[in-house]
């Protein structure tokens, strides 16, 4: 039973996109924040005594790898060697093998596959024979499918496993680089497939096992949850897989009521109990959300958010050592919103209206010029619907309590 750990999209050199103010003694712990995750998997691998490690492309975060972070990839694979511990590597788009960029040499026990799938042949220490089949990207765009370079060895005893960086065809979340669909993995015969590219773990198939293991830190505000890789298990009747948190810093969405809250201390409060019960052995970055209706509304709304931000995260850094990143403010005063959708009042219309652009989708649609503008198209990326509705709603709360605020005072 082979025994190994899967992890991919390491990104060393990327930066982690946390505001400008961070207190200094966090700032450190988000600079290495991939280094350290990706310390913690050698360090499990070690622990748990695997047979290997496979990277599933992405290793740096550029084509131009530092000098640093190859030293850094060595110095973590000397740590396998002493334990006899092989590290399999593929390249992706983020960081293509091209004339041989690699300006460190790595010690002997690491494997870089090349621009050929070329089988490569292990006997494990309990026997099991493993041919495992890798490409590295030979650059940045890759938009062919490498699938038919992969060629199974005939030997039914042994264990195939296949590392390969790129995107299912089902997937939208990453560019379409060595596309593939999940039925020609299957026709490969493969026991393993160690995929990487989209950063969000998921498994496509189990018999065989088609796995995303995800990134191994969160970058940003939309790479939310435990980070890490996959510890796996593999047997000709099934596999094992176990999911193994080592980012240090996670990134989490907080929702906050103001509805039974009378005053700002009661927020506070409660932000900061509720950082108190995340655990302790990392970092998180919230992106908190306040909702609700109530006597607050008025004072959180006519309060600068850099000044209410800035007011939480003294409460929250000094109570908790998390960190707030961004704050929304998504309160109402105390409204009957359907009472509201009945009259034929202005406040009426602007509720008829919101509701009228979600349903179909026109706001979209309104927004394709900006989005497809020759020189603002660069520096844009495309808005979910999901991040559209939160726009048209924040709208809808500017309108809904300035109009209010218009009533109260005639």
């Amino acid at each position: 039973m082979p025994r190994f750990i899967h992890c991919a999209d390491v990104h060393l050199g990327r930066s982690i996109r946390v505001s400008l103010d961070l207190p200094g003694h966090l700032t450190q712990t988000v600079q290495d924040a991939a280094y350290t995750s990706f310390k913690q998997i050698i360090a499990e691998a070690i622990e748990r005594k695997v047979d290997f490690v496979l990277i599933s492309g992405d290793l740096y975060d550029l084509e131009q790898r530092s000098l640093h972070g190859q030293w850094f990839v060595k110095k973590q694979a000397e740590r396998l060697l002493e334990k006899n511990i092989p590290l399999f590597i593929i390249h992706g788009n983020h960081d293509p093998l091209i004339n041989d960029n690699n300006a460190v040499s790595m010690p002997e026990n690491v494997h870089i596959f090349t621009n050929d799938v070329v089988p490569v042949f292990l006997e494990t220490a309990d026997g099991d024979k493993v041919y495992l089949y890798g490409f590295s990207y030979p650059q940045k765009a890759f938009h062919e499918n490498p699938l038919p370079m992969y060629k199974r060895v005939p030997d039914d005893a042994a264990f195939h496993i296949g590392l390969l960086h790129g995107q299912e065809r089902m997937q939208q979340e990453h560019e379409p680089y060595a596309p593939f669909k999940v039925s020609e993995l299957m026709d490969k015969h493969f026991d393993y497939w160690a995929l990487g590219h989209i950063h969000k773990r998921q498994l496509l198939a189990e018999r065989p096992a088609v796995v995303y293991p995800g990134n191994i830190q969160g970058s940003h505000r939309k790479e939310t949850g435990a980070k890490g890789a996959y510890y796996v298990e593999l047997s000709k009747q099934a596999v094992e897989l176990a999911f193994i948190s080592t980012a240090p810093v996670q990134w989490e969405n907080i929702v906050v009521s103001i509805d039974s809250l009378h005053s700002i201390d009661q927020l506070l409060d409660l932000v900061c109990t509720m950082l108190h019960e995340l655990q302790r052995d990392r970092l998180y970055v919230i992106e908190l959300s306040i909702e609700g209706q109530g006597h607050l509304h008025e004072q959180l709304t006519g309060a600068e958010e850099h000044e209410l931000l800035s007011m939480i995260n003294d409460a929250a850094v000094t109570r908790s050592n998390h960190w707030i990143n961004r704050l929304y403010v998504k309160t109402l005063p105390t409204i009957d919103r359907s009472a509201l959708y009945q009259h034929e009042h202005l406040l009426g219309d602007v509720v008829r209206t919101v509701d009228r652009l979600k349903q179909t989708k026109t706001a979209a649609a309104s927004l394709n010029p900006v989005f497809s503008h020759p020189l603002l198209k660069h520096y844009l990326t495309d808005l979910t619907e999901e991040e559209i509705g939160d726009i048209i709603d924040g709208a809808e709360r500017k309108l809904i309590s300035a109009l209010l605020r218009e009533v109260e005072q005639s």
